[in-house]
């Protein structure tokens, strides 16, 4: 094995908040520690009020404070953190805030940097006004911390382009994906969720995951449902997600109160790892028994730039879903349209409604990509995708090396 790191993965934000992101980094964490690296998790927010949570590697949230200095304050609590515990290698997760203050430490001590983005920080989409690059200051502030970092790295190949238009040099940029914790969505147990719901044995499911956001495309799913159940009346939607209460009245509006579950955020199953602070052993992992008891798995991202490399999506493929997903970056990277699903063009209520349509019209099709896919998946390991981020930094502390020489 190659010599154990100090691996620092820095951030505003982490687990009990959830979000793709945040579930990244724990995975990393993990699997950098099975791996013999030493690993901690430094910078988000929470200091007093998730104290109680622990996880199998030390979370450092340090007091933060409002106001006028926050950045100057987080800098200075970083610096403080890294001085006392040491680091090898720096690992910023979003390029602002967290990256612009990683490439602040990184001018003021000389540790090697890797920055990466997650999606809003990087994306942009004028239409409805996403991306945190709309605003002048924070594109500054996120094309100076791109150019101050040694390796950057992309989920997916909009990822990747949106990190040059944003200044990162297309030489510092290395493609790495998402993963997944493919045993967690092999585990059979978990609520009957056709029966939590009082829905018929015989209704057919069909879903989607993620935080609402217009970009994700939940609108245009539900507005394809009464064409959806003209030709199949047993298909249900479950929607999940934070802040997925926004469609209710959307829903109400297409009287379909009865045909479209909005289950909100559902949390992660902390009790899988025993992180739970309440001690809660057998609360239940909602979101794997959604996946084992649906029937379509559908991603409906409205255009370019939507989705960077969807966590939900592997996640499904991993649970043994077939995948029913808009044609845009990010999807294009995970489902080879006829092989591994179902590609559909976007931003289209009726092309969604017809291509489910069509899908559930075809039980063969369906059991096929759901197979495929879920070999397809397997490449998604976190031990695989953790091995790839060692290499990278590996590379950025060889860099660092040649600058502090000369060479």
């Amino acid at each position: 094995m190659e010599d154990p790191m100090k691996i620092v993965l820095y951030a505003n934000s982490f687990l009990p908040n959830v979000g793709g992101r945040e579930i990244v980094m724990h995975y990393l964490a993990r699997a950098f520690k099975t791996l013999g690296h030493e690993v901690r998790v430094l910078g988000p927010s929470g200091f007093w009020k998730h104290r109680r949570y622990r996880f199998a590697y030390p979370v450092h949230r340090w007091p933060q404070l409002r106001g006028l200095f926050k950045t100057q304050v987080s800098l200075v609590e970083a610096l403080w953190d890294i001085r006392l515990w040491g680091c090898d290698i720096l690992h910023a997760h979003n390029t602002y805030p967290s990256g612009e203050i990683a490439a602040r430490l990184k001018r003021k001590l000389g540790i090697p940097l890797v920055i990466t983005p997650h999606g809003v920080d990087i994306h942009v989409i004028p239409e409805i006004g996403f991306g945190q690059r709309l605003d002048p200051v924070r594109s500054r502030k996120i094309a100076h911390a791109l150019q101050g970092a040694d390796v950057c790295t992309a989920i997916s190949q909009s990822i990747e382009r949106s990190l040059m238009d944003a200044g990162a040099p297309l030489e510092r940029i290395r493609r790495i994906p998402n993963g997944v914790d493919f045993e967690r969505f092999q585990d059979a147990a978990g609520p009957d969720i056709r029966q939590r719901l009082g829905l018929a044995p015989s209704s057919t499911l069909v879903v989607t995951v993620g935080n609402y956001h217009p970009r994700k495309g939940q609108d245009i799913l539900v507005q394809s449902m009464p064409m959806i159940l003209e030709r199949h009346p047993g298909a249900r939607l479950i929607v999940v997600g934070g802040g997925t209460e926004t469609l209710k009245g959307l829903v109400a509006e297409l009287s379909l109160t009865d045909k479209v579950f909005l289950l909100g955020a559902v949390g992660f199953p902390y009790f899988r790892y025993g992180i739970d602070p309440e001690n809660q052993a057998n609360r239940e992992d909602l979101l794997a028994a959604v996946y084992r008891d649906a029937d379509l798995y559908v991603s409906a991202g409205m255009s370019e730039g939507a989705e960077g490399l969807s966590l939900a999506v592997i996640e499904a493929m991993a649970a043994g879903l077939p995948i029913l997903a808009s044609d845009i970056s990010g999807n294009r990277d995970l489902i080879q349209d006829g092989l591994t699903g179902w590609l559909f063009p976007p931003n289209s209520p009726e092309r969604l409604a017809d291509a489910v349509i069509s899908a559930l019209d075809n039980d063969d099709k369906r059991k096929t990509f759901a197979e495929t896919g879920k070999r397809a998946a397997r490449r998604f390991d976190w031990i695989n995708i953790a091995r790839q981020y060692l290499a990278v930094y590996d590379e950025a502390l060889e860099t660092a090396r040649q600058g502090r020489s000369g060479g």
